[in-house]
């Protein structure tokens, strides 16, 4: 069945098949897409179908076989031709509907692994698609990340896509990460230490510590990396060779948590981490990374830490008998489990 349409401002057009028939569905020309402005045009692929029409905005209806009829128009259509229309996004599979909070406006799309464009007054039109979207949907599409604040954009390096939202978070996606999540806090600390290109994209999405106390993301930066967030200690990262020996002794639930981001020591040489627990882990190319904490740490602080006399830690601290000890490069430091003090022997 064909119908043609007439307005002094648009002229007369033709609409027919499942184009008309939700066309009429939508209330025809007295609703919200208005007059027709073109005969049904076909896609470059053959794939369907569409019709344009004078609503406010500019409004269409796409067809296709798999697909069925559904409508555009305003910014979220404008938006689904600027980023390349159906060889982009696909055919529609819904009309613009409203989002449950009712602040925004969006429609679905059939491209290869699904596609949105989400419209709010304070954000605009922009579209999700792919494994950035499937994880925005398990997470609570705009009622957990918030609405997209960005289209889909490949990162500086080439490597990755993303999509900001608005609550302080982020999706990044490679080929070898999948999509992760980082927001918040810990997203701060990793725009500060310089995005992917600092600590590397997110291995995970924010996830709590088993002790319930805190926040982290673990990331892909050669030979590991972390940022770890508590209420009282904050968000720090941690990564390499001092990550792997803060995992080797327990993760958070050894040393605590990071207080410090990996710093570089003074004297230039080496770098270290600073924990909850009174802990601490130094590291340089040549003593490897060795943690120290409790009253040996204080002992080692108190006589200036690496540039004392003692140097860098050569050990963790390990069981003597009556005690325990810390191996340094230029002596050692033991402490009595009897009288609870320490002694300083050099070497």
């Amino acid at each position: 069945m064909t119908r043609h349409y007439y307005s002094p401002a648009t002229g007369a057009w033709a609409l027919r098949g499942s184009v008309l028939a939700h066309y009429r569905d939508l209330g025809g020309p007295g609703g919200i897409l208005g007059f027709p402005t073109s005969d049904e045009t076909w896609t470059a692929d053959g794939a369907g179908s569409y019709n344009d029409f004078a609503g406010s905005g500019g409004a269409s209806i796409y067809w296709s076989q798999a697909t069925g009829a559904w409508s555009l128009h305003g910014e979220i259509r404008a938006k689904y031709l600027a980023v390349g229309g159906e060889p982009v996004l696909g055919f529609p599979t819904t009309d613009e509907n409203g989002t449950p909070a009712g602040v925004g406006r969006y429609n679905h799309f059939n491209g290869a692994g699904g596609a949105s464009i989400y419209w709010t007054p304070g954000t605009g039109a922009h579209e999700v698609q792919g494994a950035i979207r499937s994880r925005w949907a398990q997470l609570g599409w705009e009622t957990g990340p918030g609405y997209p604040v960005t289209d889909e954009t490949g990162t500086p390096d080439g490597v990755g896509r993303y999509n900001h939202f608005t609550k302080d978070t982020s999706i990044y996606f490679t080929p070898a990460t999948g999509a992760h999540a980082v927001k918040g806090l810990i997203r701060d600390k990793w725009i500060a230490l310089g995005w992917e290109g600092g600590l590397g994209y997110p291995t995970t999405d924010e996830t709590s510590t088993p002790d319930g106390v805190g926040r982290y993301n673990h990331f892909n930066r050669a030979g590991g990396a972390s940022i770890y967030w508590t209420p009282s200690t904050g968000a720090h990262a941690i990564q390499g060779a001092i990550r792997s020996q803060w995992a080797s002794l327990g993760w958070e639930t050894g040393l605590g948590y990071p207080t410090t981001d990996e710093s570089v020591t003074p004297d230039g040489i080496g770098r270290y981490n600073h924990f909850s627990k009174s802990a601490s882990i130094y590291w340089t190319p040549a003593t490897g990374a060795r943690a120290v904490y409790g009253a040996i740490r204080d002992k080692w602080a108190s006589l200036g830490w690496e540039r004392s006399p003692l140097g860098y830690p050569t050990s963790n601290e390990y069981s003597v008998p009556g005690g325990r000890r810390n191996d340094f490069q230029h002596g050692y430091i033991t402490w009595n489990s009897a009288t609870g003090t320490t002694a300083v022997t050099y070497t």
